[in-house]
């Protein structure tokens, strides 16, 4: 049976906000990983949630998704839907970035379709970038703090945090509110190691890398599935 019909065209579209059960939520942030060559790497991002619902009803969700890198650059990670209901049959998804062919994968293993995408530029990603980040929009407020060093199982790594207090009215919301998004990135291997959210409007996350190894990935998670059908990228809707 076809399940999330629609779901997966959200998240090419790079949509970040879903709704499910009546409320917002808000796609968890990932563990960002680099084009780095000749570092390969294999490891599992676990994500904890915990949301409150508009009933006063605390859930707890844990999800935990394979990362890898090769020699090559490649990268594969896959994205467990949190609020999945079903923990024996949960939905998710695989996305594919490969720069040897230029081109993005997504693979949908519920209901056996893959999409490709091309790809014109490389992967280049700086957590020191997020410490530049300005409010955009009047009455936001961004405030970027640096937190040093840290180690996680024996790595090395540093943090940086940012505060997003957004006024009242801007979504809604009757009182101002702020969002905190913290990560600790490991510049060596160009991969977080650890990523810290907290959202009035989706709960608290963590995302933490764990089972990290030097070991080279099976090349073959880099290709898409046979017998998988090949569909058309769905369209990109205006900003």
């Amino acid at each position: 049976m076809k399940r999330a019909s629609g779901v997966i065209a959200a998240m090419l579209g790079f949509g970040l906000c879903l709704w499910a059960q009546g409320i917002r939520v808000i796609m968890p942030a990932e563990i960002e990983v680099s084009e780095v060559k000749g570092k390969p790497f294999t490891a599992t991002a676990r994500t904890t949630l915990v949301q409150v619902l508009p009933d006063g009803t605390k859930k707890t969700r844990t999800v935990e998704d394979r990362i890898a890198r090769d020699s090559k650059g490649r990268i594969y990670r896959e994205q467990h839907l949190p609020w999945t209901e079903d923990a024996n049959n949960p939905i998710y998804y695989v996305n594919i970035y490969d720069p040897v062919e230029k081109r993005r994968i997504h693979i949908d293993p519920q209901n056996h379709n893959v999409i490709i995408r091309p790809i014109d530029r490389p992967i280049h990603y700086d957590a020191l970038e997020y410490l530049t980040l300005k409010a955009t929009r009047p009455g936001e407020q961004i405030k970027n703090e640096k937190l040093g060093t840290k180690e996680f199982e024996g790595i090395n790594a540093w943090g940086r945090r940012t505060l997003h207090t957004f006024p009242a009215g801007m979504f809604g919301n009757p009182v101002s509110f702020v969002s905190v998004d913290e990560c600790w990135y490991e510049e060596r291997m160009g991969v977080d190691v650890l990523r810290r959210r907290s959202d009035p409007r989706s709960g608290e996350q963590v995302t933490e890398l764990i089972n990290l190894t030097g070991a080279e990935p099976d090349p073959t998670i880099f290709q898409p599935p046979p017998g998988y059908t090949r569909q058309a990228p769905p369209a990109r809707h205006p900003e």
